[in-house]
């Protein structure tokens, strides 16, 4: 997450109805580099939106998940005339953000197909660090907003909230304090987690680690363009996601396409 004055305030937001039930078998994943304008004059995913699920649907995936920082809402550009033509995918998943001098994540949208249209389904992050956060704030995520984030067959931390579990220096292992993993249901066996900026800390994919074991998927993908301090580029020579499985790291490769964005896929059905 960019820290600054758009890091989210810890709080916890009210969910809209009630969660989707999805079925996710194939997942698409979508990233870019948020410092870069299309030809459109926006720095998000809506001018590349259409092609991209017209790309996944040939995949046969029924979900996209994009990384964060997905798409600035506005009048002139209508969501769901995008998903007309599209039969397999049956779920999108992004954040909607302002854009001014700095990004400010707002709604996370959870777009879902229904037999009467597609309908939404949204929430807000509630934390991204551990860090000054009270220990109370962290038990009521845990008692009261997960369940509303599990979706059917998956769930959804956003960005920093995989910090739910910690790691301890002193054992060098990462443990479940607040009962996180306790909170999802046997049946949830994929963790979406969309991330706004890459994490360079190394316990950061020991926490994805813990989060897959008894053989569920974690799915984080996030955006290219965050620097140092020094000027110099964060975003490594991979692609921008991690997928662990059942404590393994798995590898999806690009997808090539002419979009401007990095797309894989990811078969959770026949794995």
């Amino acid at each position: 997450m960019t820290k600054g004055s758009n890091s989210p305030q810890p709080s916890l937001h009210t969910t809209r109805g009630h969660p989707p039930r999805l079925h996710i078998s194939r997942l698409g994943i979508v990233s870019r580099n948020y410092r870069h304008r299309y030809e459109n004059g926006y720095r998000d995913f809506s001018q590349s939106l259409p092609g991209v699920l017209r790309l996944l649907d040939k995949q046969g995936c029924d979900a996209a998940l994009f990384s964060l920082f997905s798409v600035v809402p506005r009048e002139s550009f209508d969501v769901q005339a995008c998903f007309k033509n599209v039969r397999s995918i049956k779920a999108v998943l992004f954040e909607e953000f302002h854009h001014g001098n700095e990004r400010c994540p707002s709604r996370y949208v959870v777009y879902h197909k229904t037999k009467n249209g597609w309908k939404e389904y949204e929430f807000e992050q509630v934390f991204s660090t551990l860090t000054g956060i009270k220990e109370d704030l962290i038990r009521d995520f845990v008692n009261k907003e997960m369940p509303q984030r599990v979706l059917g067959n998956c769930c959804v931390l956003l960005c920093g909230e995989s910090n739910g579990v910690k790691y301890s220096p002193k054992i060098r292992e990462v443990h479940d304090l607040y009962g996180m993993t306790r909170a999802i249901p046997e049946h949830v066996k994929i963790i979406l987690n969309p991330i706004h900026d890459r994490m360079t800390r190394f316990e950061m994919n020991l926490k994805r680690k813990f989060l897959s074991r008894n053989n569920r998927w974690v799915v984080s993908v996030w955006n290219k363009g965050k620097k140092f301090k020094d000027g110099k580029a964060r975003d490594g020579d991979g692609p921008a996601w991690t997928v662990f499985r059942d404590g393994k790291e798995v590898l999806v490769e690009r997808l090539p396409n002419e979009l401007g964005v990095e797309i894989g896929t990811l078969d959770i059905q026949h794995a």
